[in-house]
């Protein structure tokens, strides 16, 4: 009797799944969490050619929230369809949404981490400044940097707080660097040259893209400051927007950085962008990248 009861909940669960079309069928259609799982290769293929142009936080943060909104087999069908020429602006406005989120919220973290360093740096200087001072009491110590109770407390002495520091940031002898990381400046409208010829492509379009990328190029100017620090300059680039929305050529009108190695990587990653399609004309562009610390 047992045995017959236990088969007849059995075949009642089993009709009920599948009148349900299953659990997992239920749970995807109720739960309101959606982040969708991605392949590697789809996470690599976005991520390689987003960071060409753009910041890799940035890009990493806009494929989170793709992951959000669209299954991986909904996002290739959107990425087909658009290099097919087939509109989707639900889809295209989304993009543009997520892009000036994670352009803001990176914009954020990086404030937040230049005040960080420039608190450091602050503490440093008024530490070494009460120092050199001859009067300050360091763990109730008096004396000179040079010698004294309290020699090598100062910041760069041997085994003073410069050491401290280093070791805890995995520095050597000596104090360590707080820099903050290099600027750009966006360009405005103001400042770009546009020759749009018998093309249809406005100078809003334009400034869209521009303000969108340019944030990317920092850190090409942080990865090459480390290999010769200090240097800025404005680099001036000419190029011609084909109607596909491609740059179809690209070169360098001017440059003050005196850096060639510099300006070719920007050129690259500028010559890698892509602009919405137009019905027609080429559209050649002139327009300057200021880098400073």
């Amino acid at each position: 009797m047992y045995a017959i009861k236990y088969s007849l909940i059995v075949l009642l669960a089993v009709a009920a799944y599948a009148q349900a079309g299953g659990a997992a069928s239920v749970v995807a259609q109720k739960s309101k969490v959606k982040r969708f799982t991605y392949s590697y290769a789809t996470e690599m293929t976005f991520m390689n050619e987003c960071t060409q142009g753009a910041n890799q936080e940035v890009c990493y943060c806009v494929f989170g929230k793709i992951k959000q909104q669209y299954s991986e087999a909904d996002y290739w069908k959107l990425e087909n369809d658009l290099k097919n020429d087939v509109k989707h602006p639900e889809y295209l406005s989304f993009l543009t949404i997520a892009v000036d989120e994670c352009d803001s919220e990176y914009a954020e973290k990086q404030n937040e981490n230049d005040k960080f360093v420039a608190d450091i740096d602050r503490v440093l200087k008024e530490v070494a400044g009460l120092q050199t001072t001859d009067k300050t009491v360091l763990g109730g110590r008096r004396g000179k940097t040079d010698g004294g109770f309290n020699e090598g407390y100062a910041e760069g002495g041997d085994g003073g707080i410069g050491d401290g520091l280093s070791d805890l940031f995995g520095g050597g002898g000596g104090g360590i660097s707080t820099k903050a990381k290099g600027d750009i400046k966006i360009p405005s409208a103001r400042d770009i040259d546009i020759k749009t010829g018998s093309g249809s492509r406005s100078a809003a379009d334009i400034m869209k893209v521009v303000r969108q990328r340019t944030p990317g190029l920092r850190h090409i100017y942080n990865k090459f400051s480390k290999e010769k620090p200090g240097f800025q300059g404005k680099v001036i680039l000419k190029f011609t927007i084909a109607p596909g929305g491609e740059i179809i050529s690209i070169s360098i009108a001017s440059s003050t950085t005196g850096f060639g190695k510099f300006d070719a990587a920007i050129k690259s990653a500028v010559g890698n962008w892509t602009f919405s399609r137009v019905k027609e004309g080429n559209t050649t562009v002139t327009i300057p990248f200021t880098f400073a610390e």
